[in-house]
């Protein structure tokens, strides 16, 4: 699925609008629900987002699976009859629930590892705090880490207030969720140390990264 992240890159603008309807990554690498499998969802997610003028909607699918009556693999929440859990789809998709009403930034991703790293930049208000935010997503499926700098250009310092990094992660790659674990993937937000318009800092190996930085008006 993260092949298809440029998918609508050259998809003419004068046609019909897209609906990406009941999507996800199956088989081998998504197995009941695997990180490989969420971050490969999350770079195809990026993708629509760079497309967003001409994609208009995207819908996971399934959204639920009773876990003893499993008719298909992956979905995104698991329950049976007093427990439940997301799987790390779901959390994938709760990273990006910011991504509507936002406001795509113009950007340039340069990287030796296109295969495997795909990134976006946007614009959004936090309807809790009211305060608005740069956020860069990026997705690693690549098995190593990735050393990455983020420029903000034509945005002063004194523009960027707290920032804070959220990882979707896990030790091995075809780590799943589970009744018994079922936060073993989930995604943790510390703050950066520094907030500025450059960011350095290293990708871990199959994850999707999550940069918020405070834009602030002086």
């Amino acid at each position: 699925m993260f092949s298809n992240a440029g998918v609508f890159d050259k998809t003419p603008r004068n046609g019909p609008k897209a609906f990406v309807s009941e999507y996800a990554l199956t088989g081998e690498q998504a197995k009941y629900g695997t990180l490989l499998g969420a971050v490969s969802e999350a770079g195809f997610l990026i993708g629509l987002e760079r497309n967003s003028d001409h994609v208009m909607m995207a819908s996971y699918a399934p959204l639920f699976v009773n876990a003893n009556d499993r008719q298909w693999n992956p979905d995104a929440i698991v329950f049976n009859s007093h427990e439940v859990y997301g799987t790390p789809s779901y959390w994938v998709q709760f990273m990006f629930r910011e991504s509507n009403g936002a406001t795509l930034l113009k950007s340039q991703f340069q990287t030796p590892h296109p295969d495997s790293v795909a990134a976006s930049a946007m614009l959004w208000k936090n309807s809790q705090d009211q305060k608005t935010y740069f956020k860069i997503k990026v997705a690693n499926v690549g098995k190593s880490p990735i050393n990455v700098k983020i420029s903000l250009k034509g945005i002063e310092s004194s523009n960027v207030a707290k920032a804070t990094k959220t990882v979707l992660t896990s030790a091995n790659a075809f780590d799943e969720n589970s009744f018994a674990y079922p936060k073993k993937i989930v995604p943790k937000r510390n703050p950066l140390k520094s907030a500025s318009t450059e960011i350095n800092d290293i990708l871990a190996p199959v994850s999707l990264t999550v940069f918020d930085l405070l834009k602030i008006n002086v």
